[in-house]
């Protein structure tokens, strides 16, 4: 499962580079043929699918794993149901900063979007760069987070009062996906002045 997301990851990182690799002549003559490529926003387009995708995979990974602990206890003490969906539910939050990220996009940079606005390869490259902090964040995180639920589950099938200390530890882990949160949100919010005014 590692070596396929990483596989994946590799891949989209490395698309543009291959992309721009090529001679300008080959381009020249396929814009010819086709339509004008708008290779800005194709990258932009990219990075916002990109910092989705990699937030709701480390979620949805995060998540199931917290099940599958919570799952366990559940068997034995199934009046914790609530505290357990609760625990569950922590790593599950980081895909939501991925989807905001890129709802950010879409709705703050219209103009570029609908072709108003021009947008150059290299400004194409630093959009995607915007998107990548909230990517990794969110992508390692929530994981990480998911373990720490993992372990509290066994804390609170020992004293189910210990669950406000489990969600604080958690929420630590959490802090790092939100810190690749803001630093994507200022990226995208401090380079929209300089694309549309």
């Amino acid at each position: 499962m590692k070596f396929s997301l990483l596989s994946i990851s590799t891949a989209v990182l490395l698309a543009p580079v291959a992309v721009m690799a090529q001679e300008p002549e080959a381009i020249a003559e396929v814009a010819k043929v086709a339509d004008p490529i708008q290779w800005g926003l194709a990258l932009a387009f990219l990075g916002a699918a990109f910092a989705t995708f990699m937030a709701c995979t480390g979620s949805a990974m995060g998540v199931s794993m917290t099940g599958q602990s919570g799952a366990g206890l559940l068997t034995e003490k199934p009046e914790l149901a609530g505290k357990v969906i609760t625990l569950q539910v922590l790593p599950g939050s980081q895909g939501l900063y991925g989807m905001v990220i890129s709802l950010l996009f879409f709705f703050s940079y219209g103009p570029v979007i609908s072709g108003e606005v021009p947008l150059s390869t290299s400004q194409g490259l630093v959009l995607f760069a915007a998107f990548l902090p909230v990517a990794f964040t969110c992508l390692t995180s929530s994981p990480y987070q998911a373990k720490v639920c993992s372990a509290g589950m066994h804390m609170i099938a020992k004293d189910d009062k210990l669950t406000g200390r489990v969600i604080t530890m958690a929420a630590l882990v959490e802090t790092y996906a939100l810190l690749g949160f803001l630093i994507s949100f200022f990226m995208l919010n401090s380079f929209r002045p300089v694309l549309i005014g």
